[in-house]
Parts: structure tokens; sequence; C-alpha cells
């Protein structure tokens, strides 16, 4: 990817930027692409998992490269699980067996309420960490492939608006960079509806 930037930029011989230059614009560009294929739920971006509860047990440890829940399902009944905020979570006075539950994000569990009485195979599927911190020149990029050539295609874009110094454009960027990220968390987490009156 590197060196089809270097092609695009037209630095075959790195006279202008180093590897590192690229890298550094190249990790951006794997985070913001991250957060547009969760913003548009894009299939190859997401992954599952299997986990089995344990009989009386109000807990399972979330898998460890969770980002994003999308939901979480009983095999046997094949239903989805209401996943709660932590606002509705703390007004639960009792509940079936596991018929909602919610994400320790700080502790990666997750906590049923109520309690499985045995043993239940469930699926999560989730968005997972995609961290391109410590990438360096020899790393696969995410995603199969799939995003390369639009990615090498960003950063050659912003490799050249650093070279004019046009900080209009990088304004441009950063704005829409941060109107991705609120728009990608904010419908994914989980809605509280107010309802009035008993139920």
């Amino acid at each position: 990817v590197i060196s089809d930037i270097r092609i695009e930029i037209n630095d075959i011989d790195s006279t202008r930027f180093t590897d590192t230059t690229i890298l550094a614009i190249l990790k951006q560009a794997v985070r913001r692409a991250n957060r547009i294929c969760q913003r548009s739920q894009l299939q190859f971006a997401k992954k599952k998992a299997a986990m089995t509860t344990v009989a009386t047990q109000d807990y399972l440890d979330a898998p460890i490269d969770i980002d994003i829940p999308i939901g979480l399902w009983r095999d046997d009944l094949h239903s989805k699980i209401t996943q709660k905020t932590e606002s509705d979570w703390e007004q639960i006075i009792a509940a079936q067996e596991i018929a909602c539950w919610f994400l320790d994000v700080e502790n990666n569990k997750i906590y049923f309420n109520g309690v499985p009485a045995h043993d239940i195979n469930l699926t999560m599927w989730y968005f997972p960490v995609i961290d391109p911190s410590a990438y360096d020149a020899a790393t696969t990029m995410p995603w199969n492939g799939k995003l390369d050539d639009i990615i090498a295609r960003y950063v050659a874009m912003r490799l050249q608006n650093i070279e004019e110094q046009n900080t209009t454009q990088d304004a441009a960027i950063l704005q829409d960079m941060e109107a991705s990220i609120v728009s990608v968390y904010a419908p994914l987490s989980p809605l509280s509806v107010s309802m009035n009156g008993w139920l």
C-alpha cells in the first residue's frame, strides 16, 4: 500500500515523504475507514463469536476484540436478546432467564438479568477493534485488502494536501472525521424508551 501511495504522489524515490510519515497518515485512514464501515453496517467488517453461558453465573467474558456490539442471540430459541443501557439496567427489578444483557466495557463482561439456570449457547455479532497503532511497513492491512485502493488514494490526497499547506482542506477532513465518529456511535447504542403509566 505504501508503494502504491508513492506511485500516486510521484515519490517513488522517497525524496519528499519518509515511510514513517506515510504510515502515520495511513493509520489515520484505517481508523477513519473503520468508522465508515461501522456507520454503513458493511458486512465484511462484522464478526461473530459463539459463546456459552455457565449455569447460575450472571456474566460471560465479552469477545476480547469487541468494539461495537451489533446483537446477541440465543441459539436454542433463535431470538435476539435485548441489550440495555446502564439506566435501564439499573432499574430492572426482576427478569426471566437471560431476558436482557448489558455490556460492561471497562471489565469486558456481558452481564445477564436474570441468571441462566443451565448452559445456553449464544451467538454475538459485533464490529471488532481495528487498532493500527502498532502498524509498521510489514503489517498486513485489515479487511483482507478490500479497502486497500481506497485507503491508498485517501492517503495520497492527504499527503498532497500537506505539501500544498492547504489548512482549509485539512479542517474539512477533520470535521468530516468528527462527524463520522459521532454518527457511528450514536445509532449503534441501545435506545432507551420512556413509557408513561403502569405496565
